[in-house]
């Protein structure tokens, strides 16, 4: 139904925008027919859009105004428009259908390279869907952390403009922030006292094992190193190598900052939450010191438009005496 209702639409485009009145097409009509061609192709995309976006809130109950429109790229509609336009004219041509029939195979070809990209792009996502469920199994104090911090730092990447790419990347850094844990003893991520000097240095070393861990992932591109510095702070004391300023790569500064906030908005087994308001004042507080003010401000502007869903990661009743933290803001 919504491919045939994104083809109806790109028809009535197409048949109100066509050159002269409704005929045959011939050599005559180009360059001009190109326009209302291109013009229905885009209708298409934007139609099959909108219909996709109204099914998967319908699916997963989430308020149309609660998620931003996710536009496909138009290039391969408008290509494949294009070849069905030049299929409309050999078909009509002295050549007759077996000329017509000559698109198909290109048309073919393309519908299977993005078919193979599809697939591909679902690989990956079970991948990280994969690494973030070992993560949780690991550490089930902090479960979904990950995938909140993800969305955390799309909110932050997407208000201060960066790309479709950047965002997808952003996002994966997020989410895979913390799957150096895979290689912090179980005993020390569960232990429910202060922990040691030595069980410290042991949990600060999650970042370079977590660049490890995905070091040969090609796909997530710039997230490895937002994954490998996430928990340096811009006065140059975080770790792992003690980066300070613009030498912290601008994903890990997005990640710091959503790590940050999540895990301070989070009821765990050994703290409760805090208040949205009072963790965006904390971070405002460390700005500058601990975090990159940009992004402070990125995610302050955000929450206070769309709003944040706190989350209970535990089921543990929470003690009266909270657990704590690391020096500077709690992170995940």
């Amino acid at each position: 139904a919504r491919l045939g209702l994104a083809t109806g639409a790109a028809a009535a485009v197409y048949g109100r925008l066509r050159p002269g009145p409704e005929r045959s097409l011939g050599a005559a009509d180009f360059p001009w027919v190109l326009a209302p061609a291109l013009a229905a192709a885009l209708a298409f995309c934007l139609v099959a859009a909108v219909l996709d976006a109204v099914v998967r809130a319908a699916a997963e109950r989430v308020p149309h105004g609660a998620r931003r429109p996710l536009l496909p790229s138009p290039a391969p509609h408008c290509v494949h428009g294009l070849a069905g336009l030049t299929m409309a004219v050999l078909w009509k041509s002295p050549y007759g259908a077996p000329a017509a029939l000559m698109v198909l195979p290109p048309v073919y070809l393309s519908c299977r390279t993005f078919a193979r990209y599809h697939r591909e792009r679902a690989a990956h996502q079970a991948t990280v869907r994969a690494l973030v469920q070992a993560v949780d199994l690991k550490d089930p104090y902090t479960r979904g952390h990950g995938e909140r911090v993800g969305r955390a730092s799309v909110l932050i990447a997407r208000e201060l403009g960066l790309g479709e790419d950047r965002l997808e990347t952003v996002r994966l850094a997020g989410t895979l922030h913390d799957i150096g844990k895979l290689g912090v003893p179980t005993r020390v991520l569960r232990k429910d006292g202060p922990l040691t000097p030595a069980e410290r240095r042991t949990v600060e070393l999650h970042p370079e094992y977590g660049h490890e861990i995905v070091r040969g992932i090609g796909f997530l591109g710039e997230a490895r190193e937002a994954i490998l510095h996430h928990h340096e702070r811009l006065d140059g004391t975080g770790y792992p190598y003690g980066l300070a300023g613009e030498a912290i790569p601008e994903a890990a500064r997005v990640v710091a900052v959503a790590d940050a906030f999540d895990a301070m908005t989070s009821t765990r087994s050994y703290r409760r939450a805090r208040p949205v308001g009072e963790a965006l004042e904390e971070l405002g507080r460390c700005a500058g010191t601990q975090f990159d003010p940009r992004m402070v401000r990125a995610l302050t502007r955000a929450v206070q438009r769309e709003g944040w869903q706190t989350a209970v990661t535990s089921d543990e009743a929470v003690p009266p005496a909270a657990r704590p933290g690391p020096r500077g803001v709690p992170a995940g």
